[in-house]
């Protein structure tokens, strides 16, 4: 996936997780340790970073980095 890499390092501005040892089934809440409050602005600051709406009815649906990555993929695909 071409945003892996830019996306793993976006995400550890939210975590202390490097982005060369996340994997793609870690989850944001459990694994990574992100509180609600500090998903949502990842969720946020996500639209802005990489061009993609997220519809607060697929939020739910996004709860490891992997699926986030498909995610971002889709959307840049539609766009």
């Amino acid at each position: 996936m071409k945003n892996e890499k830019r996306f793993k390092e976006f995400l550890a501005q939210y975590c202390t997780v490097k982005p060369q040892d996340m994997t793609n089934d870690m989850r944001f809440l459990e694994d990574l340790g992100l509180s609600s409050f500090d998903f949502m602005s990842l969720l946020g600051d996500l639209e802005d970073n990489f061009d993609v709406e997220i519809d607060t009815e697929k939020i739910g649906n996004l709860t490891t980095i992997g699926e986030a990555l498909v995610f971002i993929e889709g959307a840049a695909k539609t766009a």
